[in-house]
């Protein structure tokens, strides 16, 4: 996950406000590790906050298209130095995206500062996060050699993944990562158990 230097403004002018630059700024915001809030954004691109909203929606909206953003880069990263095949290689993935994710600063921040509005943008089921989550499974999982798994199975990884990644965190805990991925685990051998039924 990347961050902005700190000689860049966190807010630069001069740009015809538009919906792609709110989302751009916020994500700045974001990544400097500043609380995210719709009436400094509106302010800074000089537009109504009714503009604002009818652009990227309620604060949640805005928070949980940065968070889908910022996923599919960390999974693009994560899927670029894997080397090992099935599911030992998928295991390696996903661990590696948890370990980045859990371990980014401002994320890790966010999810410390404001569980509550953490834990509705990260988990809710059909939302943007869950949606670039499962595209990142599915395409690990895909490049293992696992294209046979159902979404059913791929909606469960996530789900699991992102409770026992997050809820530990905002509680004040290491994420549990590695039972998380042991339950994963179970999960992906299964159905090649099965199969040999």
């Amino acid at each position: 996950m990347t961050s902005t230097p700190d000689s860049e403004p966190v807010l630069p002018r001069l740009q015809r406000p538009t919906r792609e630059l709110a989302v751009y700024y916020a994500r700045r915001v974001f990544l400097h590790g500043d609380r995210v809030d719709m009436r400094t954004l509106a302010d800074a691109l000089d537009v109504g906050r009714s503009t604002l909203y009818r652009w990227v929606g309620d604060r949640e909206a805005l928070l949980a298209v940065i968070l889908a953003e910022l996923s599919a880069e960390t999974w693009q990263t994560v899927s670029e130095g894997s080397a090992v095949g099935g599911v030992p290689g998928a295991l390696a993935d996903i661990r590696r995206f948890m370990q980045v994710t859990s371990g980014h600063g401002p994320l890790r921040q966010f999810a410390e500062q404001e569980p509550t509005v953490a834990l509705r943008v990260l988990m809710a089921e059909g939302g943007q996060v869950n949606a670039a989550l499962r595209a990142g499974v599915t395409a690990c999982l895909t490049a293992h050699g696992l294209s046979g798994i159902d979404a059913r199975t791929v909606e469960i990884v996530v789900q699991l993944g992102t409770a026992l990644q997050w809820t530990p965190i905002v509680i004040g805990e290491p994420p549990a990562i590695d039972r998380a991925i042991t339950l994963i685990q179970h999960l992906l051998d299964e159905p090649a158990t099965s199969s040999r039924l």
